[in-house]
């Protein structure tokens, strides 16, 4: 596999998911550690009380025996309370990385706007990519940025619905594990499938194998996701 400057199947782009998975995932340590061996990274998209955008994938986390939403919080009280504490990072902090691409995983529509401005002001359009696991933020984004690269997950049959009969969007965001639901040949004809349509394929992990089954997947795939960039540059 030979990592270039263009999307396409000679030159497949590899980003971190959360930078590396693990108890670091989505904090700056772990997005520095990824650009070592990757040319991007993806990372999700959350709002806080006082309006600040931060990288966090769930809606709330467990501190001291109590459960606190993000956007409950202010970034100050995050920071304080959250087991990681100050690594969690504002998008912006993210965004001054060195990176080719950004992924920017958008997991609130609260977020749209406020996003967006951001990237124009770090001037990160041009390599950032919007994407969302429900259908509903991913369309929205492409209202508020009918010019911004915007991407659709795939989690259900909804979404590839979406993706079939719409126009506008650039990517299909298609998850390894659909293999263990439909199997590896329904998978493989649905890539193709929306490749057809002229999206480009982003293929992320959750728990599957990425070294068994990324290479059975190459050919149609842009992007790749990995949740060990590391060992995955190593085998390529």
């Amino acid at each position: 596999m030979k990592i270039g400057t263009e999307m396409n199947n000679e030159n497949i782009f590899i980003l971190g998911h959360r930078g590396f998975r693990g108890p670091l995932e989505n904090t700056l340590p772990a997005f520095r550690r990824a650009l070592k061996y990757a040319n991007g990274i993806e990372f999700d998209v959350r709002v806080t009380k006082d309006g600040k955008l931060v990288v966090h994938h769930d809606r709330a986390f467990n501190a001291g025996g109590k459960r606190f939403r993000i956007g409950n919080v202010s970034l100050s009280l995050l920071r304080k309370l959250h087991p990681l504490g100050p690594l969690i990072p504002k998008v912006s902090e993210v965004l001054s990385l060195n990176a080719t691409l950004f992924n920017a995983d958008v997991k609130e529509a609260g977020a749209i706007e406020p996003l967006i401005k951001l990237v124009e002001r770090k001037k990160a359009l041009d390599k950032t990519i919007f994407s969302a696991d429900k259908v509903s933020i991913s369309k929205l984004l492409l209202k508020e940025c009918p010019d911004c690269k915007i991407g659709v997950s795939i989690l259900g049959l909804r979404p590839i619905i979406e993706l079939l009969r719409s126009r506008g969007f650039y990517s299909a965001h298609v998850p390894i594990d659909a293999i263990a639901y439909i199997g590896y040949r329904p998978l493989a004809t649905l890539i193709r499938t929306l490749r057809r349509r002229g999206l480009r394929i982003y293929l992320w992990n959750y728990s599957m194998d990425e070294l068994f089954w990324i290479p059975r997947l190459i050919p149609s795939v842009d992007v790749i996701i990995s949740n060990d960039p590391a060992k995955l540059g190593k085998v390529f």
